[in-house]
């Protein structure tokens, strides 16, 4: 049973530097809500669920003059700077002096964490946001490689975050949320919680489903151009995680080509089901392959169920404001090539008549209160690349 702040205060921790004097100087009724924050490493796992217990004392530790104030201000700090397990001049120098031995100082640095990750929840109990969601965002993105600039991630600080997210009152979360969803990659393990987060703070707002279905279309690390590119590190790909050198693109027809880079022969197309190149070499690459062929797989079954979704007769009865249609239909790399396929028309505000629509419009030529509809489902054709499933491969 930690009783103090001061032992949950690594000295070699960039936020823990950051956020002691204020800590060390709070008064009894806030350091009982610190204290209580600082337990959550008794029951925060890998299934990111948050004890009910927990969560009510933290309610009623929130209603202490300060705790509002407090709970904002060290969520701002952790957004801030570099990663949380950043290794600065001073936490070394911190380090260096420390008089404590290598375990005892992994055992405070894991309390300061836990202290972290306590914070960061109690922020979703807050009753208003006023800004703390933008800061829960950039923590979000920050620990789940969801930014351009990387940072060592960290997936209990990411779903803490995704978690808070998915509690906090107002609208803006949800926006926060959206963003999230869109940018976070699939593979990244807190993946599921910044889900489960959607799902709840959605249902939470009365969202309908087609709401939900539409803001939540995975992207599949598909780039604006509808490509993705899977190979070893240090060769400039988006993807890393595979030993393979792999291109996915997702065609104006909906369809997934993935050339094989790497081939002896020089890049080899192949439609589904992607079979290998001649005389590729395969030993030890068989994960890589699996995983590559896998997201291609994915990429094109999306691509079909939104082709299912936006030509159902319904879509015909919905209106969109201009701006997040656009955001949702015609800039998502997946459903985008679907949108780009049909017959869409805008209405200005003030007028009746409806005017055509060109989805390659710049967005800043509509004004944001129009509202975009369906003229038709009917798909426009479009020309196929001459592709043919096997060929320069043979399986």
């Amino acid at each position: 049973m930690i009783d103090s702040v001061a032992a949950l205060l690594a000295s070699d921790n960039a936020w823990s530097l950051r956020v002691r004097d204020r800590l060390n100087a709070l008064p009894p009724e806030l350091v009982a809500l610190v204290l209580h924050l600082g337990t959550t490493p008794e029951w925060w796992n890998h299934r990111h669920a948050v004890n009910g217990e927990w969560k009510r004392q933290v309610k009623a530790h929130l209603k202490t003059t300060g705790a509002d104030s407090l709970v904002r201000d060290a969520v701002r700090e952790l957004a801030r700077d570099g990663s949380f397990h950043e290794e600065t001049p001073q936490v070394l120098a911190h380090r260096a002096d420390s008089p404590l031995d290598p375990r005892t100082r992994a055992a405070v640095r894991a309390r300061t964490k836990g202290l972290a990750v306590g914070f960061l929840l109690a922020a979703g109990q807050l009753r208003a946001d006023d800004g703390v969601g933008v800061d829960l965002a950039l923590v979000g993105r920050k620990n789940s490689q969801a930014m351009d600039t990387w940072y060592l991630p960290d997936n209990a600080l990411a779903g803490a975050a995704f978690t808070a997210l998915g509690d906090l009152a107002g609208p803006d979360a949800m926006e926060h949320l959206w963003a999230l969803y869109s940018a976070v990659p699939t593979s990244t393990p807190a993946r599921p919680t910044l889900v489960r987060a959607v799902k709840r703070a959605a249902k939470r707002r009365r969202i309908p489903a087609e709401g939900l279905a539409e803001r939540t279309v995975p992207r599949h690390g598909l780039g604006p151009d509808g490509a993705l590119r899977m190979a070893p590190p240090g060769t400039g790909a988006e993807w890393v995680n595979t030993w393979t050198d792999t291109l996915v693109t997702l065609g104006a027809d909906g369809r997934v080509t993935l050339t094989w880079l790497d081939a002896a022969d020089g890049p080899v197309p192949t439609r589904a089901p992607f079979p290998l190149p001649r005389h590729y070499a395969k030993s030890g690459l068989t994960d890589s392959i699996t995983i590559a062929r896998n997201v291609a797989r994915r990429i094109e079954a999306t691509a079909d169920e939104e082709t299912r979704r936006l030509t159902d007769p319904a879509m015909t009865t919905r209106s969109w404001p201009w701006g997040e249609w656009v955001r949702y239909y015609r800039d998502h790399p997946i459903t985008g090539i679907v949108t780009r396929r049909l017959n869409w028309q805008y209405l200005l505000p003030g007028e009746t008549a409806p005017r055509p629509l060109d989805p390659r419009t710049p967005i800043d030529a509509i004004p944001a209160d129009a509202e975009v509809t369906l003229v038709s489902t009917r798909l426009a054709a479009v020309d196929a690349p001459g592709l043919a499933p096997t060929d320069g491969a043979v399986g």
